[in-house]
C-alpha cells in the first residue's frame, strides 16, 4: 500500500528503483551523528520517564502492545536502526497528507451506508447495487449473513438480498464495515501474520462489545453507531504498523519493529490518525468528534464528566479496553485478579464493568 511513500522515505544509494536493503549500513557514516542524537534524546526521554509516575492507563496500553509484538530482547531500546526509520515515520505522521493520499478511496457502499446510518428509510436496493461492485465487502456481508450470530437455519445464503433480510440495517452495515476494513489490515508474512490476526481480531471485538455495552444502557439505540465507532477507532494502529512494516521490509528485511520506540510511536498518534483518516474518507460529524475524542481521552478519571454529553464516545473507549483486556486473559497474560485491578482503575460505566465481570466469570451454562 505505502511502497511508493516508502522509496521516497528511504531511497537508495544509487537512485535506483530497487531497494537497497542494507541503506543504512551503507549511510551509516553520513547518519552517525543523527544517530547519536536521536538516541540521546530516547535516553533523555526513558530517564525522565524513570522518574515520574507512569499512569495506569499509559501502562495498560504499553502491555497490550507487548502483547502484540513481543516484549523487546535486551539492548533493543536504543536499536540505531529502529529509531532511524520511526523518526521518519514520526515526521511523516506529523503532517499525515502523503499517507491519507495513498490509503484507499472509501467504497461507495460504505459512504451509502453511512449517509444513511440514521435513516431507516434507506433505499435498501441502491445500496445493495453498489455493494455487489465491491466483490471482498460483499463476500463479508455474506459471510456475516451465514454466521450463527444471525443465522440460525441450516439454509445457507448466497446472495445479498436474502442476507439483508437476515442481517437488517445494522447487520448490513457491520458487514460492509467488516469488508472494507479487513481490507487494511496488515498483509500476512511470516513474522507479521500473528500480529495481522490479533489486530483485525482486537478490531472487531472492540465493535461487538461497543455495540453490546452500549445495548444495555440507556442509549441502547446508539448501538449500531457504536459498533461502527469500535470497528474503526483502532484504524491509525493498523495503518501506522502497516507503514512501518513496509519500511523496514525496504531498508532491511531481517529487522524486527518490536522495539520501544516503534511502540511509543503507536501509542502516540495512533488515535490522532485514525481521526485524520476518518475526516479524509468524510465520515458523518458524529463519527468524527467520537473519534477526536479517543485521541483527547488518556485517564478513566475524564469519563465521568464526559458521559453526560458523550456516552457513545465514552463507551467505545471503555469497549477498546475491554478488548484488550479481554485478549491478553485469554491469552493467560493476566490473572483475574489483575482484571479485578483494571476494572476499577480503567473503566468507569456500569455496564462496562459488568461486562468485564462476565468475561472474567461467565455464568455456568444450565
Amino acid at each position: 500500500m505505502f511502497t511508493s511513500l516508502v522509496k521516497r522515505l528511504f531511497p537508495s544509494a544509487n537512485g535506483d528503483s530497487q531497494p537497497n536493503y542494507f541503506y543504512f549500513e551503507d549511510n551509516k557514516a553520513e547518519e552517525q551523528e543523527q544517530q547519536e542524537q536521536a538516541v540521546e534524546e530516547l535516553q533523555d526521554s526513558l530517564a525522565a520517564k524513570s522518574v515520574s509516575l507512569v499512569s495506569p492507563e499509559e501502562q495498560h496500553q504499553k502491555a497490550f502492545y507487548d502483547f502484540l509484538f513481543g516484549q523487546p530482547s535486551r539492548g533493543e531500546h536504543h536499536d540505531e536502526l529502529s529509531i532511524y526509520i520511526t523518526n521518519k515515520i514520526e515526521k511523516l505522521l506529523q503532517t499525515p497528507t502523503h499517507i491519507l493520499q495513498v490509503l484507499p478511496v472509501l467504497p461507495a457502499s460504505l459512504a451509502k451506508v453511512l449517509e444513511q446510518v440514521n435513516d431507516r428509510e434507506f433505499d435498501t436496493e441502491a445500496v445493495i447495487a453498489l455493494i455487489q461492485q465491491e466483490p471482498a465487502i460483499a463476500a463479508k456481508v455474506t459471510e456475516l449473513a451465514n454466521s450463527s450470530f444471525y443465522n440460525h437455519s441450516d439454509r445457507e445464503i448466497t446472495d445479498l438480498k436474502s442476507a439483508f433480510m437476515l442481517l437488517g440495517q445494522d447487520g448490513l452495515m457491520q458487514g460492509v464495515l467488516n469488508g472494507f476494513v479487513n481490507q487494511l489490515t496488515p498483509a500476512p508474512s511470516v513474522y507479521f501474520r500473528q500480529y495481522g490476526d490479533k489486530i483485525w481480531q482486537h478490531s472487531l471485538s472492540t465493535g461487538v462489545v461497543a455495540r453490546e455495552i452500549i445495548a444495555q444502557s440507556a442509549y441502547k439505540q446508539e448501538a449500531a453507531p457504536g459498533y461502527l465507532l469500535g470497528l474503526i477507532c483502532n484504524l491509525g494502529d493498523m495503518i501506522i504498523f502497516q507503514l512501518l512494516m513496509e519500511a523496514f521490509s525496504f531498508v532491511h528485511p531481517d529487522c524486527q519493529p518490536n522495539t520501544y520506540a516503534f511502540k511509543n510511536l503507536l501509542y502516540e498518534n495512533s488515535k490522532k490518525l485514525t481521526y485524520h483518516i476518518a475526516k479524509h474518507w468524510q465520515f458523518p460529524p458524529s463519527i468524527l468528534d467520537a473519534l477526536a475524542l479517543q485521541a483527547k481521552l488518556t485517564k478513566s478519571a475524564m469519563l465521568q464528566p464526559l458521559f453526560i454529553k458523550r456516552p457513545v464516545a465514552c463507551y467505545v473507549y471503555e469497549a477498546n479496553i475491554i478488548s484488550e483486556l479481554a485478549m491478553r486473559f485469554e491469552h493467560g497474560e493476566l490473572e483475574e485478579a489483575q482484571m479485578i485491578t483494571a476494572k476499577e482503575h480503567l473503566l468507569y460505566s456500569r455496564e462496562a464493568k459488568q461486562h468485564l465481570e462476565q468475561l472474567t466469570n461467565p455464568e455456568p451454562v444450565s
